[in-house]
């Protein structure tokens, strides 16, 4: 099964509750991971071709730095009337998209409110180093080189920031997750523990964080583990079994992939605290995904809403949104507009009501988003030679 029809069953069984898909075997799917970047514009062209459908299903197809959105037609967002750094400008920070070494640079999270930690190179090409960017005066400082072992097929990818130390992880064609951590003062590589993924598991880990001294994942089949940050055994975290790493210390079922679905993380469990939250559902609605709090879903006539969990105060959106998240941050979503075709691509707050135009275009069939952050405080996106990124944290 191609990754493209993989998307295409998790997308549609949402909406018609269709069987579950098949697994990926992991050497496919970091061979795919690998070559996500090259095959951009293939991707894009593939899903546009088998997904115009009736009833405004929705696909949202892996993109490299990106995530391309194809849809069938019909009335969209509404179009921003301004930029969103007209809208927005405490938020919203341009810089050249390629350094002096002219290496272009992706963003991948905060370090702290001034200082992002992004890699080098990008685009087409696997990242080879890691760098603190102050945002204060352009400047950047490398972090460490990205160490690559023998066989790997998925380079370093899933970066956190916590408890001073940058960590990621590498995938192998033996089936091996390899889980690497730096100070993010600097220094080499450790590499700090190994964990291996069972035949099925097709993406390996499709969470990582660190806290509490540890780096804490979950596998792309369900599993939540944690191992110490200075190395040792990777033990599996309690209640963890069969869950997905939400935003620590909450964990839920089901995770985005590798299980039959329904809503995403329509169940979660605060491992701390012990709480746990289950999605209130309605008949005839469609709950497609849920964060913590906030949860996506529509009528069944396809009208979008965004709802607390528990059912309460639910916001209806005066036109269909291209995507499959809950809002970040608990109020922006990032949609396309055009009621036809697809024109552009805008950033939305639920709590004023407020949008901006992102200034990307679309080519009418398809469109590509920004990259949102694993925190969900950052998007960045590339427009010509220039970098955009928005702290949402930073819009009052």
């Amino acid at each position: 099964m191609t990754e493209v029809e993989e998307t295409l069953r998790r997308t549609f069984g949402q909406a018609a509750g269709q069987a579950p898909r098949l697994p990926a075997l992991l050497p496919e799917r970091l061979e795919r991971i690998h070559r996500r970047r090259r095959r951009r514009a293939r991707v894009a062209l593939a899903a546009a071709a088998v997904v115009l459908v009736a009833g405004g299903a929705v696909a949202v197809m892996p993109g490299g730095d990106t995530m391309t959105v194809v849809t069938a037609s019909g009335t969209r967002s509404a179009r921003p009337a301004e930029r969103v750094e007209k809208v927005w400008p405490e938020a919203v920070r341009k810089v050249p998209a390629k350094g002096p070494d002219g290496a272009s640079w992706r963003p991948e999270t905060f370090i702290d409110d001034r200082t992002l930690l992004v890699t080098a190179p990008a685009g087409f090409d696997q990242p080879t180093a890691v760098y603190a960017y102050d945002l204060a005066d352009n400047s950047r400082r490398k972090i460490a080189d990205l160490p690559s072992l023998k066989g790997t097929l998925s380079f370093a990818n899933g970066f956190a920031v916590g408890n001073g130390h940058v960590a990621w992880w590498t995938g192998t064609k033996d089936r091996i997750a390899h889980l690497w951590a730096v100070p993010v003062a600097g220094g080499t590589a450790k590499l700090v523990a190994d964990q291996s993924i069972k035949e099925g598991d097709g993406s390996g880990i499709d969470s990582l964080t660190v806290a509490n001294g540890k780096i804490v994942f979950s596998l792309y089949t369900g599993g939540v583990f944690a191992v110490p940050l200075e190395g040792g055994t990777v033990e599996p975290v309690e209640g963890g079994a069969g869950m997905h790493l939400l935003a620590w210390p909450w964990i839920g079922t089901p995770g985005r992939g590798g299980e039959p679905h329904g809503t995403v993380f329509a169940r979660i469990l605060n491992v701390e605290t012990g709480e746990t939250r289950t999605v209130v559902t309605h008949p005839g609605e469609v709950i497609r995904s849920c964060g913590v709090t906030i949860c996506l879903g529509a009528t069944s006539e396809f009208q979008t809403f965004f709802r607390h969990r528990d059912g309460s105060s639910q916001k209806m959106v005066p036109a269909r949104v291209d995507g499959s998240t809950p809002p970040t941050q608990d109020r922006f979503y990032v949609s396309a507009y055009g009621d036809e075709k697809f024109e552009g691509v805008g950033l939305y707050d639920l709590n004023t009501g407020k949008s901006g135009d992102l200034g990307i275009r679309g080519d009418g069939s398809s469109i590509s988003g920004p990259s949102e952050d694993p925190t969900g405080r950052l998007l960045s996106y590339t427009l010509g030679d220039d970098l955009y990124m928005i702290d949402l944290a930073k819009i009052r």
